[in-house]
């Protein structure tokens, strides 16, 4: 039977897909075709003359599937009997069986069961932050963060690890919180102010192996002091492909991670087909 059912619905524009693509059918399909949003799910009956009503009920009470119109037929190799056409009919399933001349012939269209649009939506996002924790630009950082999530609408929050429950000012135990932190974020902000910080040093260099350039937003302080304190680090950093950013100060870093920031929420859009609304 499926030799002949599948020339027929090429036919119409349909083509096989694989039976266990869908989940939500409530029994396995003999058959499952699709064109563009349009789903059909055939089962396969030997005979003509038995089909169980629970079993019809069953198959009518498949699950919808997001963004596709989806009809249940049983196909049998001849016209099945009268209560068998009644009971398909009462459940909005519908019957394909072959005439005499081996054509097939439809006894009832089935219901069209629309399934919900799914909402398409931008992940949680999180920056993992790397500075000195006693710093104004860390908090500004954070603030930054917070606004335009709450003014733009879009999950990207700021990963600081004395922000964990499990932070500890212990160095052996803080080292395993400050790597799990950032194993889950997708961005790392890098901010270099002022002396030299081993733990900072040794977060950047994790940073540098861990993500792509693109992934890596890096500003550092435009001072003397700074810049010789972190001279090997940003050498190693270019030579990564990282670029970095210099400010003068607070009000200058901001202005310079706002614009990054925002570049990234739309590439996030972009990338999961979301649009790009400007919050009120």
């Amino acid at each position: 039977m499926i030799d002949i059912l599948v020339p027929y619905f090429n036919t119409l524009g349909f083509i096989p897909v694989t039976d266990d693509k869908y989940k939500e059918l409530n029994i396995a399909p003999d058959l499952v075709v699709e064109k563009d949003s349009a789903i059909k799910a055939v089962v396969i009956r030997e005979t003509v003359d038995s089909l169980p009503t629970t079993l019809i009920q069953r198959f009518s009470q498949s699950n919808r599937i997001p963004n596709k119109i989806l009809e249940l037929y049983f196909s049998f190799p001849s016209k099945p009997t009268r209560k068998i056409l009644t009971d398909c009919k009462e459940f909005f399933v519908g019957i394909l069986y072959l005439d005499a001349q081996n054509n097939i012939q439809i006894y009832a269209e089935p219901r069209q069961i629309k399934g919900k649009r799914a909402i398409k939506a931008i992940p949680n996002t999180q920056i993992f932050f790397s500075s000195r924790q006693v710093l104004d630009e860390r908090l500004e950082g954070e603030n930054l963060v917070q606004y335009l999530r709450e003014s733009l609408k879009v999950p990207i929050f700021a990963m600081l690890v004395e922000n964990d429950a499990q932070f500890s000012s212990d160095i052996h135990k803080l080292w395993e919180v400050i790597c799990r932190c950032m194993d889950n974020c997708t961005y790392a902000l890098v901010i270099l102010s002022g002396e030299h910080r081993a733990i900072i040093d040794k977060e950047t260099k994790r940073i540098l192996e861990k993500y792509g350039p693109e992934e890596i937003l890096f500003y550092v302080k435009n001072d003397k002091q700074t810049k010789e304190a972190w001279s090997n680090l940003l050498i190693e950093a270019t030579n990564n492909g990282v670029r970095y950013y210099e400010y003068f100060d607070k009000k200058d870093f901001n202005m310079k991670l706002n614009l990054r920031l925002l570049k990234i929420i739309k590439e996030l859009h972009e990338e999961n087909s979301v649009p790009f609304l400007v919050g009120d």
